[in-house]
């Protein structure tokens, strides 16, 4: 079995975590509070862009690489909004707004002046968008210290974990190369990897909110 399949197998498996996880969200979304909801609708929205992206795959239709403008901020969007119903201190939901809204008028100036950069993949886009989410990460980590009861904090580290490995991934060089060419295929399969321990970590805290709700 070639590489190429190795790696597509793992992100088959990564994809019905991914729809599992969903399944549970929406099952025993009833009478939860808004942050489950958000959370649900991210897991749900995510399971059918992957099945998209991954159906192009299977079926052969070339470059799917615009389908990460849409995974990243739609990721990006729900995300926002999750940390800021979590957020107590004001400011930080004032900044979670402001750097959505500014970061969504950046991007669309970037495309105005480059639209062919929407058939390929946007580091800055990927980047910026990763930062701002692993801060988000921490502040809540740092909020749940001391906590007996702790919020969504499992989630928060399945989600560092994944977007700091999906960072340096992106960073390796030639994107396309990270699909199609040694040695760079074998780097995606750590990216596969961490989104299979990102699922793990976010059926802990679904977990979690169950045995609390």
């Amino acid at each position: 079995m070639s590489t190429f399949y190795i790696v597509h197998s793992i992100s088959v498996i990564s994809l019905l975590m991914l729809i599992v996880n969903s399944f549970l969200f929406v099952k025993t979304s009833k009478k939860k509070n808004k942050v489950y909801k958000i959370l649900m609708l991210y897991l749900v929205v995510l399971s059918f862009i992957e099945l998209f992206c991954n159906s192009m795959v299977i079926l052969n239709f070339g470059n799917n690489f615009f389908i990460s403008h849409f995974y990243f901020n739609f990721q990006f969007l729900f995300l926002s909004f999750l940390f800021y119903n979590l957020f107590e201190n004001r400011i930080l939901k004032h900044i979670v707004i402001i750097n959505l809204l500014g970061s969504w008028f950046f991007l669309a100036l970037q495309y105005s002046l480059d639209p062919s950069l929407f058939w390929r993949f946007n580091l800055t886009e990927i980047l910026f968008i990763s930062f701002l989410l692993i801060v988000y990460s921490l502040i809540n980590l740092y909020n749940n210290l001391g906590k007996e009861k702790k919020s969504y904090f499992y989630f928060s580290i399945g989600l560092i974990m994944y977007l700091l490995c999906s960072s340096v991934i992106f960073m390796s060089g030639n994107l396309e190369l990270v699909f199609l060419k040694k040695p760079y295929i074998d780097i995606w399969i750590f990216n596969s990897l961490f989104y299979i321990v990102y699922q793990v970590f976010i059926f802990k805290e679904w977990k979690t909110l169950i045995k609390y709700s």
